[in-house]
């Protein structure tokens, strides 16, 4: 328990929080927490640190069911959950340094803040950030662990060693009241400077109200951000993951060169990337994301009558070519009518085909034909479910001579999130009337079609539970691989329907010849059912699975089928899995905490 009241002072700022970017990411020397917040500029550095990562975490990659990653799992959805899992225990350790630090600053300026030359302005700042995060993290460990310790005024050393948890509604209580004073001391912007504004209280408020299920307080919260008027969405979905500023971003980490920081994506680059690119495509869009893009008329794809299953990208909503790299099939409507252009299907530079018959695809530049390792054609561990991330990939910085590391923006939240939780807020209250559906999600499709020479599907106010589905798809969708999957199957209870089924890929097998003529006589029969799937429209996927209630495609019947295999199970216990366990090590020390079900 020690760690819970320990402030730990190793200074490294890296966020950014507005829609300018002016970001100091030196590290900063380090300070006893004895003699520290002696003046303005410790107390900033304090501050500053706060805006990690290792205080405001990143879930993995592929906790949810929108990122996979070759026959991996993860601790969220594999059954291993226990009370010694490192990854929580960090996770309780630094939400309460972080409680700690700010509750000591916070009696700090009120003690001595004007003893250190700190004007009434900038201290009403700096209590407003320190009060921000108190009501971020405890949001988290309600909706993490439900009741917890909940330390308002900074605990000595006995009194941690014995505490106790309080309610899980106390918790967000206080969470709420912090929130309201950060936004009653914050100001809207910096003037370039990234700190926590106004909006950022209100947008995290809403996230913790939601993820609690409190939806009054939620849309109350949501909608304050709105009405600031700072904030709007970016022009272009796509363009927004590699911007260099947003109007959208509201919090966002960014990495840099120099100091071998980076977030998200840009950490993991060849994991993203297509082999002929440099990567492996290792780390793949999860089949379940790619059944859920509705069809142009807004009706999912086993509804639509647009469907064409061996054409999957065919009049699909734009952000599914945006998010997951497209490419063409046998029915596609280009190869039908003989418009296709190998340019029209460029990844990195080449013509982008996972097809098990496409040995030599196009290199743009030159027109050349070369070997498609992205294809089982030319390489056995290419093409893991037939899909790639488009999203946040970026040439120009994406490249082997920056290590493949890059340095775009990772949005912890942006505009487009509190758009989509004031929208399920007011549904969940039987409030979304047409007024707020035109100021939310029809705003959000209305961005995904520019451009695209289509009249975007409207979404009209209607039934709670359609429009429930509604909501749920395009969050799904509008928020694809950007790290709140996991979360919302949490909060939304159905974590135990999406992790009790298993995650699926394209069977093991390849022609057996990296440099394969194409002469189908020559593979393994294993091989050759893989390009009689591609041939008939089954390949990568194939059929049209039945999307249920919550927009999540069922997609066990294709491995019946043979268009797939079982790369591993997924288990969840919902009597257990939705609370985290209280880490073993702080029960050691301290008999009073109690532990959640099932640990």
């Amino acid at each position: 328990m020690k760690k819970i009241i320990t402030i730990a002072i190793s200074m490294i700022s890296a966020l950014m929080i507005t829609s300018c970017v002016d970001l100091n990411l030196n590290p900063l020397s380090e300070g006893s927490s004895e003699n520290w917040y002696s003046s303005a500029s410790e107390i900033e550095m304090s501050l500053n640190d706060l805006y990690r990562t290792a205080f405001f975490p990143i879930d993995g990659t592929d906790w949810g069911d929108d990122v996979t990653y070759r026959s991996n799992t993860q601790f969220t959805f594999n059954g291993t959950l226990t009370a010694e899992n490192g990854t929580i225990a960090t996770y309780w350790q630094n939400y309460y340094k972080g409680i700690a630090r700010s509750l000591r600053i916070i009696k700090n300026l009120d003690e001595k803040g004007a003893d250190l030359g700190i004007n009434a302005k900038t201290l009403e700042q700096y209590k407003g950030e320190a009060y921000f995060y108190i009501g971020y993290a405890y949001g988290m460990l309600a909706f993490r662990w439900g009741d917890v310790i909940l330390d308002k005024t900074g605990m000595t050393l006995e009194e941690a060693y014995s505490a106790s948890r309080s309610p899980k509604s106390e918790v967000l209580a206080f969470s709420y009241e912090c929130f309201d004073k950060a936004a009653s001391m914050l100001p809207t912007g910096y003037g370039g400077v990234q700190r926590a504004t106004k909006g950022m209280a209100y947008a995290y408020k809403a996230r913790m109200a939601i993820y609690n299920g409190d939806y009054a307080t939620a849309a109350t919260a949501a909608k304050a951000c709105m009405d600031l008027g700072v904030y709007s969405l970016h022009e272009n979905y796509q363009s927004l993951f590699t911007a260099k500023t947003s109007p959208e971003w509201i919090f966002v980490f960014k990495g840099d060169y120099s100091l071998k920081v980076y977030y998200w994506f840009d950490n993991d680059i060849q994991n993203i990337l297509t082999r002929l690119a440099g990567g492996w495509g290792a780390r793949n869009p999860g089949l379940e994301l790619v059944c859920a893009y509705p069809c142009i008329d807004g009706l999912p794809i086993d509804e639509s009558p647009l469907y064409n299953p061996k054409a999957i990208f065919d009049n699909r909503d734009p952000r599914m070519a945006m998010t997951i790299v497209p490419f063409a099939q046998p029915d596609s409507k280009c190869m039908k009518d003989g418009t296709y252009k190998p340019e029209d299907y460029a990844f990195f530079g080449f013509e982008h085909s996972p097809s098990p018959l496409a040995n030599k695809v196009h290199r743009i530049s030159d027109g050349a034909l070369v070997n498609n390792t992205d294809s089982k054609a030319c390489a056995l561990h290419a093409a893991y479910n037939g899909f790639v991330f488009k999203k946040f990939s970026d040439p120009t910085n994406w490249i082997a001579a920056n290590s493949w590391k890059g340095v775009n923006a990772y949005p912890d939240m942006r505009y487009g999130d509190v758009l989509l939780m004031y929208a399920e807020a007011m549904n969940e209250q039987g409030k979304c009337d047409q007024a707020v559906l035109d100021a939310t999600i029809n705003k959000l499709r209305e961005r995904a079609y520019n451009g695209t020479g289509l009249e975007y599907p409207k979404v009209v106010a209607g039934d709670q539970a359609k429009l429930r589905t509604i909501i749920r798809t395009e969050r799904f969708i509008e928020m694809a691989a950007e790290g709140h999957r996991y979360e919302d199957l949490i909060r939304w209870r159905i974590a135990e329907v999406v992790f009790n089924r298993p995650i699926f890929y394209l069977e093991r097998t390849w022609s057996g010849n990296a440099s394969w003529d194409g002469n189908l006589a020559n593979t393994p029969p294993e091989y050759q059912k893989l390009a009689q799937n591609w041939l008939d429209g089954n390949y990568p996927i194939g059929g049209t699975p039945e999307i249920d209630e919550n927009g999540i495609a069922d997609v066990r019947y294709m491995a019946e089928k043979g268009y797939v295999v079982q790369a591993t199970t997924r288990q969840f216990n919902p009597a257990r899995d939705y609370l985290w366990p209280i880490p073993a090590s702080d029960r050691l020390i301290n008999e009073n905490l109690t532990q959640n079900p099932g640990y």
